[in-house]
């Protein structure tokens, strides 16, 4: 894939998204040799990169910027009507987790459902990468049946109710089944990325992205099981019911 002209992503937002979960886009985008060449590194280096286009996709209902948190907003490049979209169009779509709550309608499922099924003559398959909640529309999509996936820790045990013929992992960062690959809550995403950098654009240019973003490093196992992070939690809420009402610092 990496070798062959431009790497195409196709970024699915049919609805609002967690800004953070995009981030893991732009370690895509720092593959582009304009990028590597706008950052000084040497010519050899540069000429390892891989450019890249990618389309922010969404739904006609959905207007021309999809609503992100933190007040941000991403400018729709196409909808899921444009031909150039359609099935076989990408070699990766990346899915950011949406509000858990939504209900995708059949017409957001099946585009997605199409670019996982795709097949291309020569076996080619494109990669479905979801970030953190990413992986309801998944499992509504009926992408995750008989799949291992991962999602975030504390909607887990909803997850394995909704989507019983998933298999739920909850000690890893990220997992990858075929060619879907699904991560635990926000940054994780940031963390499969990497990986999936170091698997399909291996050398020094996958390499020189991954030390200029300085992610990769933390490992797809976490360093606490589920229990002792549920924990943490009720601390958490013990201390707010404690805490006092000062304002921060800063406010």
């Amino acid at each position: 894939m990496a070798s062959q002209g431009k790497l195409r992503i196709g970024v699915f937002i049919p609805s609002g998204a967690q800004l953070l979960d995009m981030s893991p886009i732009d370690l895509f985008g720092m593959l582009d040799p304009e990028y590597l060449a706008a950052c000084k590194l040497p010519p050899s280096l540069v000429s390892l990169g891989t450019p890249s286009e990618i389309e922010y996709i969404s739904t006609r209902e959905t207007g021309e910027h999809v609503p992100m948190t933190a007040n941000a907003f991403i400018r729709v490049s196409k909808t899921i009507d444009d031909p150039g979209v359609q099935a076989g169009s990408f070699h990766i779509i990346l899915v950011p987790g949406p509000d858990p709550a939504t209900i995708f309608d059949e017409k957001v499922r099946a585009f997605l459902k199409s670019h996982a099924d795709w097949r291309g003559e020569d076996g080619k398959t494109t990669d479905i990468v979801s970030v953190c909640s990413g992986c309801i529309l998944l499992g509504q999509a009926g992408v995750l049946k008989g799949k291992r996936a991962c999602g975030p820790r504390a909607l887990l045990s909803d997850l394995e109710k909704q989507f019983p013929d998933t298999k739920w992992v909850d000690n890893k960062r990220w997992t990858k089944d075929g060619n879907i690959w699904t991560s635990g809550g926000i940054t994780n995403g940031q963390e499969m990325v990497a990986q999936y950098i170091r698997e399909n654009f291996p050398g020094p240019a996958g390499d020189a992205v991954l030390a200029m973003a300085d992610v990769g490093t933390k490992g797809i196992d976490y360093p606490t099981g589920k229990s002792r992070e549920m924990l943490w939690w009720l601390w958490q809420i013990f201390r707010s019911f404690t805490a006092s009402n000062k304002k921060h610092k800063a406010l």
